[in-house]
């Protein structure tokens, strides 16, 4: 039988396995329901309330105002009856009994005050309420953050997606991080959230075999295995740069000219070289085909080559303390890749471009060229690319475009297999989203195989929808340049590294317990500190490294990013454990809330909303944000105001410590930030 066949079947039955024990785990699991939320809850009550009175359901506009300018908490729109003669007619018709109902007796417990402001409506919410709010907190601890929001979405979250045989780069840096959070916000959202990473470990995989074969005796006798496939890969650039440059061997680079001596021994002369290359090509393609055909010896190969270089990222995996449920190559989808072009050739949706179709399409540019539509240069790329594909099948697409599905010579590519993966994970997963995170210069990429997976019918839009997250470069601090793949995973692995031990030094005269514990502790905010600066700015946009100066460069992370929200969660659980670690009991007791104290816990109360949106909107950063403002309000709180006096604690504030210390906890753990007990 076909070994990669073998190999494909069994995988997808572990997978499947995999499948029905989550949802199984699941379903089995407690939920925290939104609507349980106090925030919600005092929506709907409003919204109720007054849809009763209007007699149809509003929907009305919830914004939260500072209390210290505002003289308000909460400021309600009504754009719906907005409709019924603007603001004027508004204010006339219907401010009336609005503020009728919300200063009436059933709202006596929440508003404490109501201001109107023109078409605005101001409310001030009532003491009792913000603290029984703080008490419910609490109350949900762990689960706190946690919702059924998007219990009916099922989402496949591809991330990291690393290159077997080559090293990881920056984009497999922040697409792990990114894509780690992104599922957190997901799951705890309330949907099911399928974590995979989606290795590269077919396309190209020829080299990789023939090249093992071809040149094991020449190696440096101290490589070690996946050292080894780095080294073929090198190989290969080194020759593609001569033979691109067209020199002779006096003007190659030193250190390609070494690799070619080294193993190209007998290729002199650059013609020589060249045939030579050619020849090793021949047949690292023949050794793939032989692997798409299963041929038992090439695929036993490969699968060992593949957990080379799975052992060889784990160690990166591993520091940052990010794993997956499910590590999937793309060769998986290679079978399915293939018939699912079959299938699209057979019923019309994809073509073979032959002379006629490129014919046609290079008629389209040119006239677009004598219409001024494009450049000379934009239609001799378009027509060069156009006469590329020839001979390929393609999913033909509007504007002129295509999606190249498959070789011309029958050869898989990584789109044939990107196909397949669609394909198969709706068979597999059911989700009704997917997400690829990956770097921005794959967007043209990913609009073409969305759009193809609809037009082909492997998928729906009413029933799965798309979505490339992409993200920025690791840039120089100083220069502002894109770092090199070399340079951005050194300086990170470096970077974090060198936060360990900054940390260690921070928390030495904190951490007194033992030497485990100071390094646990520092190990967490190095990472934490890395993974919010990352996660606090829009993902689209550049992540500065200074490797001329790290500790600089991690001391400014401390100040702004995940150390300082973590620095705030300890200070509070530190308050807590002041004070013997009991619960606030606030039964009798008569506390007038002040403004910052407001803004405080009604901004711990859109936590669970903050959550949401960032699942939704697929950017973490919204809930990063978020998370600053509260650190800031509560380091400024806790200095100003004592929780604890002689001993003797205030019970509302520490009401609201608790609350703190519970929120800032697990909405760290959502973004993969830990709180070290330590501290």
């Amino acid at each position: 039988m076909n070994a990669l066949v073998e190999v494909n079947q069994s995988r997808l039955q572990e997978v499947n396995a995999f499948v029905a024990r989550y949802r199984r785990e699941r379903e089995a699991s407690v939920r925290q329901s939104f609507d349980a939320y106090p925030l919600p809850q005092l929506e709907k009550r409003i919204t109720d309330a007054l849809s009763v009175k209007a007699g149809f359901d509003l929907d009305i506009k919830f914004d939260f105002i500072d209390r210290a300018k505002m003289g308000g908490d909460l400021a309600l729109r009504f754009p719906q009856l907005l409709k019924d003669g603007g603001p004027k007619g508004f204010m006339a018709n219907h401010l009336p009994w609005i503020v009728e109902i919300l200063q009436g007796p059933d709202f006596a417990d929440v508003v404490a005050k109501l201001e109107t402001k023109g078409m605005y409506i101001n409310l001030t919410l009532s003491d009792g309420w913000m603290l029984s709010g703080a008490q419910a907190v609490t109350a949900i601890g762990a689960h706190f953050g946690d919702s059924d929001a998007l219990v009916n979405r099922s989402a496949v979250i591809d991330y990291s997606s690393p290159n077997v045989a080559k090293t990881l780069h920056a984009g497999h840096i922040r697409s792990t991080i990114v894509g780690h959070v992104l599922s957190n916000l997901w799951e705890r959202s309330g949907a099911d959230a399928f974590r995979v990473n989606h290795i590269n470990d077919f396309g190209g995989f020829g080299f990789m075999l023939e090249g093992y074969r071809r040149f094991g005796a020449l190696f440096p006798a101290d490589l070690g295995d996946n050292d080894k496939l780095l080294e073929i890969y090198k190989i290969r650039r080194s020759i593609e740069r001569i033979l691109e440059a067209k020199t002779e061997r006096a003007d190659w680079d030193a250190e390609d000219a070494a690799i070619a001596e080294r193993y190209f021994s007998g290729a002199g002369t650059l013609e020589e070289l060249k045939s030579a290359f050619a020849d090793y090509v021949a047949t690292a393609d023949a050794r793939f085909r032989a692997l798409e055909n299963g041929d038992a010896e090439e695929v036993a190969l490969w699968l060992a080559m593949v957990q080379w270089s799975l052992g060889a990222f784990e160690g990166f995996y591993d520091a940052l303390n990010i794993h997956f449920d499910l590590v999937i190559g793309e060769s998986f989808y290679y079978q399915v890749g293939d018939a699912t072009v079959d299938a699209a050739l057979a019923d019309g949706t994809a073509v073979l471009f032959d002379e006629s179709h490129a014919a046609a399409d290079i008629a389209i540019e040119e006239a677009r060229f004598a219409a001024g539509d494009i450049s000379e240069t934009e239609r001799d790329n378009l027509i060069g690319r156009i006469r590329k594909d020839i001979g390929a099948a393609v999913v033909k697409l509007d504007n002129n475009e295509r999606f190249v599905v498959r070789r011309a010579d029958g050869q898989s590519i990584y789109s044939t297999r990107d196909m397949g993966a669609i394909k198969l994970r709706g068979d597999m997963f059911d989700p009704t989203d997917v997400f690829y995170v990956v770097g921005q210069e794959q967007q043209v990429h990913f609009n073409r195989l969305f759009r193809s997976a609809y037009a082909t019918g492997i998928a729906s839009a009413d029933k799965t929808q798309f979505q490339h997250v992409y993200f920025g470069f690791y840039v120089d601090a100083q220069t502002g340049k894109k770092l090199s793949s070399r340079q951005s995973v050194s300086n990170v692995t470096g970077m974090l590294a060198a936060a360990k031990v900054y940390f260690r030094n921070r928390l030495s005269d904190r951490v007194t317990t033992d030497e485990a514990e100071l390094d646990s502790a520092a190990s967490a905010l190095a990472i934490g500190s890395i993974v919010f600066n990352d996660l606090k700015q829009d993902i689209k946009g550049a992540v500065e490294i200074d490797a001329s100066d790290m500790e600089a460069t991690i001391a400014g992370f401390e100040r702004s990013g995940g150390a300082y929200v973590v620095y705030a969660a300890c200070r509070a659980r530190s308050i807590l454990r002041k004070n013997g670690g009991g619960a606030a009991v606030l039964m009798g007791v008569d506390y007038a809330i002040d403004a910052q104290e407001a803004d405080l816990l009604l901004k711990l109360q859109q936590i669970p909303q903050k959550v949401v949106a960032a699942a939704k909107q697929a950017n973490p950063s919204v809930l990063v944000r978020h998370l600053m403002d509260v650190a800031a309000i509560y380091n400024s709180y806790y200095t100003r105001v004592p929780v604890i006096v002689d001993g003797v604690a205030n019970p509302a504030r520490l009401a609201i410590t608790q609350a703190v210390q519970v929120a800032l906890t697990r909405a760290l753990a959502i973004c993969h930030i830990e709180c070290p007990e330590a501290i």
